[in-house]
């Protein structure tokens, strides 16, 4: 994709590269496959996990369709009932923005 998200805080940008954000992505990945069941929206789309807050349990995944989602991980580490995790996709980087960067207050 040509346009991608700028994090800021709290997100954490996991696009970096470096040895910490590879294990957090690996981690988050892992349990985003351990929770998504058969009828969830993301099951079976390939996806890379590119953010998550510090402030909560949410990841912003890139699908290698197109678009972003911002998932709410459960941290059960087991397959859960959809609609759990929560998800919301976005198909352009500004609305993804816009919702990620939005007060909570």
């Amino acid at each position: 994709m040509d346009e991608q998200p700028i994090f800021t805080d709290p997100w954490w940008d996991l696009r970096r590269g470096g040895p910490t954000e590879q294990r957090q992505r690996e981690a988050l990945h892992a349990e985003l496959l351990t929770e998504v069941a058969a009828g969830h929206p993301l099951h079976n789309q390939s996806v890379e996990v590119i953010g998550r807050s510090r402030a909560s349990d949410d990841i912003v995944v890139e699908l290698a369709s197109g678009g972003w989602a911002q998932v709410h991980l459960t941290w059960k580490c087991a397959p859960e009932r959809p609609p759990w995790p929560t998800v919301t996709f976005y198909s352009t980087v500004k609305a993804l923005e816009e919702d990620i960067h939005e007060p909570n207050w």
